[in-house]
């Protein structure tokens, strides 16, 4: 089995998140079972954890050198996560400033929304009573983790988000595992795009689904999260990365390196006024 040292991010960034994560999965096979090493990580971020877990659920890959972080492990639940609203609710007691690793299952209906709505609620009560704030932190999540189910193929995916207080933002990724959005333009509309320009149609709003819809989730989403939130917002998938803020939008490629599925983090200040995301709606 191969070993893989996670690298640990340059500092606290986003972008230097997406580098240990490219890092780390560099040269890995799609579906490898590998063994993850933590020993040289600092601190666990959103963006770097969710996609480990969600590999590690999918592959029954393996980790060492988790020592020195094993009391947060535990308490996000990495790599399981939880599935149920009784756990997420006994666990949210613990710690205020995250909200645990969460497993939405296409097939348990009801109980899905009550946990997407618990995690959607715990994140308003980290960021407070502003107004306009439920409804800009309900959007993209509920947008992102419902492209999740429509598009790929996966009866699962997975949540997490972190507050950091004394920085005064919120991090939170959504991870599937499934077909990737250029497979999708494929088998969905006979389209055979690469995963740049699957991405591209993705943020013009051309839906993967069969037919003329539209498609705006994913597009306002990132809208709401860079220019309602002033946040920044990374969407991967297959070997291809978006990185956008409210000032700036880039596609990175990335070499030698595959997530089969998709992989959606972005990262939100916390607010300090009222917040009107219906702009930027489509």
């Amino acid at each position: 089995m191969k070993s893989l040292k996670i690298i640990k991010p340059n500092n606290d960034t986003l972008v230097a998140q997406l580098a240990s994560l490219y890092l780390t999965f560099k040269g890995v096979l799609p579906k490898e079972i590998v063994e993850f090493d933590l020993s040289t990580l600092n601190f666990i971020c959103p963006l770097l954890v969710l996609p480990l877990a969600a590999y590690i659920d999918e592959t029954r890959s393996k980790t060492i050198g988790t020592e020195k972080h094993q009391s947060y492990l535990s308490t996000i639940k990495f790599p399981d996560g939880i599935d149920t609203v009784n756990s997420f609710q006994q666990q949210i007691q613990l710690d205020k400033n995250f909200v645990p690793i969460s497993v939405l299952r296409k097939d348990s209906g009801t109980d899905r929304e009550k946990l997407e709505t618990q995690f959607i609620m715990m994140i308003n009560k980290i960021l407070g009573s502003i107004q306009g704030a439920q409804s800009s932190i309900y959007h993209p999540i509920t947008e992102l983790v419902t492209n999740i189910f429509d598009h790929s193929n996966q009866d699962k995916g997975y949540l997490f988000g972190q507050y950091y207080p004394t920085k005064k933002f919120l991090d939170i990724c959504i991870v599937d595992c499934g077909r990737g959005l250029s497979k999708v333009y494929k088998e969905e509309k006979g389209l055979n795009y690469s995963d740049e320009e699957s991405i591209e149609e993705v943020m013009r709003g051309n839906s993967t689904k069969p037919g003329k819809e539209r498609g705006y989730g994913v597009r306002t989403s990132k809208r709401v999260v860079c220019e309602a939130l002033g946040g920044e917002f990374i969407l991967i998938s297959g070997n291809t990365a978006l990185i956008s803020n409210k000032k700036r939008e880039r596609m990175v490629s990335l070499p030698n390196f595959y997530w089969q599925g998709v992989v959606a983090s972005y990262r939100i200040p916390q607010p300090s006024g009222p917040i009107d995301i219906y702009p930027y709606l489509e």
